[in-house]
């Protein structure tokens, strides 16, 4: 039966007005033979992705005859088109590119298809060389001598515009694309309603979709509610937390992760907004497991799994640590607490040009990590700008997938090592620009990187532009220590020194993870890993001391169950969780039909974990 399903869903997928595009040949191919093109580069794993994709279908069918709907699953297919998110869908009038948006935005997707076939029946007109003389016969005769000149030099829908615009009126002209039929109703427009025995993999897999997707949000809904109400206990408490946690990237997350699950009811404190994968809204497609996923996505994920071993998530700016009261003191913009161990997990900050273009095209074509965005230029040319080891590294990386790499240095040499300036000296697909500086980055028409310009140091009125699809900053980093400057041991960068083998810092019960204390790897799989050892340095360390042990009976407790948090729950949502937590409703509610019933259940076991 299912087979049967499923082949029926797939005849409908073919027999739809949109055409998924394979090839650059074929992509180019639909341009040239088409007004008016709208795509749809999506990928089989992105969640908004799926649930545009029968609403794409809905609106192919709308102006089917009129505008061509074409897709490309951009895991599978590259068509000559740097995508820098999914689902991004582009909007082309005579093969050009005449809009474009990024995300799950339904209007967006049909305000624009109806401007795009607007445009593309206003242009789709004929006009023949007799009504061209007619016209000029009657309104000027002067031009009779050039009508086949005029005639060949412009297409019938600009002839149209620009005589209508010097004369008042227009040649007679014809539409070559007969207008279609609307298609009458019978009346009252039916009700959408949800019949999965008629939807075609597509809408199925939309509907799949939205449905965890509700869950989801009703989900972190709930944990909102629990951290709320654990961190004003926390601020409102004169008993220090066990370990708080400065920062909410991969090492801080995944340290809370590992703390929490030890029972350490960790604090973690970061503001939402930040961080070097916060600030990578192209995919990651480098951290195990999650094959396709961008940086905001991937911590949301990790913030999830955190919560639910009930962290507590304080959302500010650490303004200072003071690391020589016992416990240590922690002061943010709104607070100040306490806490007998601290990870430390700020990060470092790239340090870029600060030139026109740079932030426009980050994440489009602009980076500051060759080994994390640096397989998406492969055959494709690209600059690195620097003269230090990284930049030496970067430019080497690139040279093995790139068809060409620019190195520019606003010196006459290398401050890096000999063994890697000889290396790129020598190598075939890189090219040096000594004495020059990146003035500015320029795009094309679809917001991606294409060119760098380029000036001299010696001579600034000597610019070059180079073309290039990918940027690479790599002139540094800049470690987030200021907070504990002088408290603690940094090296000459201002990094955080550790004891070899461990994460402890110089002062007893301060660790360090992540790119705070990794002038190296900077990865976020390596930050992840970092946090999860200085968590457990920090339980090991905690356990060995006695620090906060005993005396907390009441901060042990679990926590209160509030009824009115699961108001919002359907009742599947609540039996899916019984059956996760173990619990036999019929046998603990004999006779419960209500769902406040069912609620008071669900609370007697604690809540929802």
């Amino acid at each position: 039966m299912m087979r049967k399903l499923l082949a029926a869903a797939l005849l409908g997928l073919a027999s739809g007005a949109v055409e998924e595009v394979t090839t650059q040949s074929q992509f180019q191919k639909i341009l040239a033979d088409n007004m008016a093109v709208v795509v749809d580069f999506y990928s089989q794993t992105c969640g908004p992705c799926i649930m545009m994709a029968p609403i794409f279908k809905e609106v192919a069918k709308e102006y089917d005859g009129r505008v061509k709907f074409i897709k490309v699953d951009v895991q599978r297919a590259y068509v000559g088109v740097q995508i820098r998110s999914m689902p991004t869908f582009h909007f082309y009038l005579q093969g050009k590119v005449e809009n474009q948006f990024s995300g799950g935005d339904e209007n967006g997707l049909r305000q624009m298809s109806r401007a795009l076939a607007q445009k593309a029946e206003a242009m789709d007109v004929e006009v023949s060389l007799g009504a061209l003389e007619a016209f000029y016969q009657k309104h000027d005769p002067s031009k009779l001598e050039k009508v086949d000149e005029i005639y060949e030099k412009y297409p019938a829908y600009k002839l149209v515009q620009i005589l209508k615009k010097k004369y008042g009126v227009a040649p007679e002209f014809t539409k070559k694309t007969p207008p279609k039929k609307a298609a009458t109703g019978g009346g009252k427009e039916e009700e959408k309603g949800v019949d999965i025995k008629k939807m075609d993999l597509d809408d199925l897999k939309a509907e799949v979709y939205r449905r965890e997707m509700a869950a989801e949000e009703k989900e972190i809904e709930l944990f909102k509610k629990k951290n709320q109400r654990r961190r004003e206990k926390m601020t409102s408490a004169a008993a220090p937390t066990k370990i708080a946690i400065l920062g909410g990237g991969p090492a801080g997350v995944t340290a809370a992760i590992y703390a929490a699950r030890a029972g350490l009811k960790p604090v973690v404190v970061a503001p939402p907004v930040g961080g070097q994968l916060m600030s990578k809204g192209v995919n990651v497609e480098n951290y195990p497991g999650i094959p396709e996923a961008t940086g905001p996505d991937i911590l949301k994920m990790m913030k999830r799994q955190a919560m639910k071993f009930s962290a507590t998530f304080e959302e500010e700016m650490v303004l200072s640590v003071d690391l020589k009261a016992k416990p240590f003191v922690i002061t943010t913009n709104s607070s100040s607490f306490t806490a007998h161990a601290i990870v430390l997990a700020t990060g470092a900050d790239s340090r870029w040009l600060g030139v026109p273009g740079e932030d426009d095209f980050k994440g489009g074509g602009v980076s500051s990590c060759a080994t994390c965005d640096g397989f998406l230029f492969s055959a494709k040319p690209v600059v690195v700008v620097g003269g230090g080891d990284t930049a030496m590294e970067d430019a080497l990386v690139l040279a093995r997938t790139s068809s060409f790499v620019t190195l520019i240095h606003r010196r006459d040499s290398f401050r890096a090592s000999k063994v890697l300036a000889d290396a790129v000296l020598s190598h075939p697909k890189i090219t040096v620009m000594w004495n020059s500086v990146v003035k500015e980055f320029k795009g094309g028409e679809t917001n991606m990187l294409d060119k760098v310009i380029v000036e001299s140091t010696t001579d600034p009125t000597n610019t070059t532009e180079i073309p290039a699809e990918g940027a690479f900053v790599a002139i540094g980093h800049i470690p987030n220590t200021d907070i504990v400057k002088g408290q603690l041991d940094m090296n000459d960068a201002g990094y955080l020194v550790t004891r070899g083998g461990s994460t402890a810092c110089s002062t007893s019960g301060v660790f360090a993870a992540g790119d705070v204390a990794d002038w190296v790897y900077r990865q976020a799989v390596t930050s992840a890993g970092s946090g999860s050892q200085a968590a457990l340095d920090a339980e090991r360390w905690l356990s060995e001391t006695g620090v906060g042990l005993g005396g907390d009976a009441e901060e042990e407790d679990s926590e209160e169950c509030h009824p009115e948090d699961y108001s919002s729950w359907t009742m599947k949502q609540i039996k899916k969780t019984f059956k996760e937590m173990g619990i036999d409703p019929a046998a603990e509610c004999r006779g419960c039909n209500e769902k406040s019933q069912f609620i008071e259940v669900l609370c007697k076991h604690g809540g929802a974990p």
